[in-house]
Order: C-alpha cells, then structure tokens, then sequence
C-alpha cells in the first residue's frame, strides 16, 4: 500500500503568484500514473486493512486540512473513476470561523512572495527575526530561501500566542485590509457530509493545527478530541485515523491519539506500507508526499505560470 500525501489541488491560484498547488491537470495525470503503475486501494480493502487484513496493494490518495478544493476539484475526480481517498479536516475553521495561522502564512507568502513577506517583518517586527535567519525545518523544499525563513518562523519557531498578532497583521497587509474569509478556503460540516455520502473517508486532523509534540499535555488532548468529535457531527469517524499537522508528534501524542479511540494515524515519513495494521507502528503510519511522484510538481499563481518543485 502506497499512502500518497495532498493539500492544495486547484485549476489555478488566481491572485497569488506566489502560491504553490498541484494543478488539477497534474492531479488528473498523477492519478493516470497510479492507475497504470499499481492501482487504487478501495474503500473495503481499506476498512479490511484497518480490521486486521492484510495490507493491499495500490496508491491510497489522502488530502489533509479539509479544504474547498477536496470538494470542488478532487471529489468529481475521484467520483468519476471510482477511487477512494481519506480526508483529513481540522475542526478549528468551521467551529470558530477563523483561517488557521499555518494557511495565514501560506496567503500572505502567496499573495506578496517571501522576499516581501520577510522584508515587512524586518520592518514591522524586528525582534521576532531570530538573528540566525536560517530554516531549519524547510531545508528539503525547492522554495526560495525568504519564503523557507517565514514559514520556519510563524510554524516553528514562534507559539501561537508571539505570532498571533504580527501574522494578521502580515495578512492585512498582504491583502490590503480585505483578506479571505474562513469559508473561502474550507469546508463546513454539509460539504464534509457530501464526502461522506460520496464514500469518501473523513478523518480528524486536529483543532487548530498545532504542533502535538509541543503542546502541553491537557491541551494535546484537546486538540484531539475537540477534532474527533467534529468529524464525527460531519458525516465521519475515529476509525478512518488521525493526521498529525506537521507530521509533528511524540509518544505522548500517540497515546492521546490511541486513547481518544483512533485505530492508527499518519505521520509525514516517505515510505510504503506492506504488512497489516497489527504489525506496523500504527500511530507513526508513512506517507509519500505527492510531489515526489510523476507529475506531482507544483504550479503558483495562474495556470499558465512556469512550474517549479514545491
């Protein structure tokens, strides 16, 4: 079984030139790829496998952070060939109203471009550059350097409460006082309904998309419960798993996980998985991101701009 890893899959980023997506027609020839090269893990299997059955073969397509595109774009996909695929949504957009602050930094650095985005910060918040402007989490990705030190900062380095209010700020002054609204870039419990009812598997992703392993343990389980219980009220359940954000989790986490009655979960590591669930480390599950396969390459801004690796 071959766990493949999505986030953004669109036609077109239009107003950010700066923002990486699979376009839809690289979705489209990926799965082309897939279904040439191995195949599709079906929904039976996949519930078999999580029962105690042996690992099937074929490419199992999972799309994290519940977003409009999984809805708009990659459903019709999936429907028209019959191919099953595991969403994972975090609760806090629909539950609070507000863009989560990892999809804060991807609209900013979108829409204006890190070299911009690192500039203001200089300008507008120099003690939260660390004096080392190196990113040390994004060494592997082929964006430029600045976007790599800003998304190293607001994702790492910084805790929600010291980047909490230079990060709106960052994203006003992207958009000019008119930034997208929650409902703009996720989906709501009906949307997540609608995968449901299309046999699609919905999962928890976490609350507010934190990083597990640094959380405090009270409000670790939190996160994980709070995200469970939503999925559960939208049409999904504990045992389609759990998807750490960041890929980012310790033993603690786990257990939480484990406790909170989720039969496994994914992480981010590359690799396929070839025995039954019983006999893997089920909380520590690998994904391939998708990029690393044929026509996985991202696409910024228009349809029609040069394509480079994400």
């Amino acid at each position: 079984m071959k766990p493949v890893m999505y986030h953004y899959v669109r036609p077109q980023a239009s107003g950010l030139p700066y923002f990486p997506h699979l376009a839809l027609s690289d979705f489209e020839c990926q799965l082309d790829h897939f279904e040439e090269c191995c195949g599709f893990v079906g929904r039976e299997d996949f519930l078999a496998w999580v029962a105690g059955a042996p690992a099937p073969e074929g490419a199992l397509l999972t799309f994290d952070d519940g977003l409009r595109d999984h809805l708009d774009y990659v459903l019709p996909s999936l429907a028209k060939r019959g191919i099953f695929g595991l969403f994972y949504v975090s609760s806090g957009p629909a539950l609070t109203g507000e863009i989560l602050d990892v999809h804060k930094v991807h609209l900013a650095v979108g829409r204006i471009g890190g070299e911009a985005a690192l500039r203001w910060l200089k300008q507008e918040a120099p003690d939260l550059i660390p004096t080392e402007t190196s990113a040390t989490h994004y060494t592997a990705q082929n964006s430029d350097q600045a976007t790599k030190i800003v998304k190293d900062l607001f994702n790492y380095r910084l805790s929600p409460k010291e980047r909490g209010p230079v990060l709106d700020r960052l994203l006003d002054h992207a958009f000019k006082g008119s930034p997208p609204s929650w409902r703009d870039i996720y989906l709501d419990q009906d949307d997540l309904r609608e995968l449901s009812r299309a046999g699609m598997g919905v999962g928890a992703h976490s609350h507010k998309h934190l990083l597990s392993g640094r959380l405090p343990a009270e409000e670790e389980k939190a996160e994980i419960e709070l995200s469970c219980a939503f999925v559960e009220t939208a049409g999904g359940g504990r045992g389609f798993g759990y998807c750490y954000p960041y890929g980012s989790f310790s033993v603690r986490t786990e257990a939480t996980v484990a406790a909170a009655g989720c039969p496994f979960a994914f992480g981010v590591a590359g690799a396929d998985i070839s025995e039954p669930l019983a006999e893997t480390a089920r909380y520590a599950l690998p994904r391939h991101n998708c990029n690393v396969f044929p026509h996985g390459t991202a696409s910024f801004g228009e349809a029609t701009a040069p394509a480079r690796s994400s």
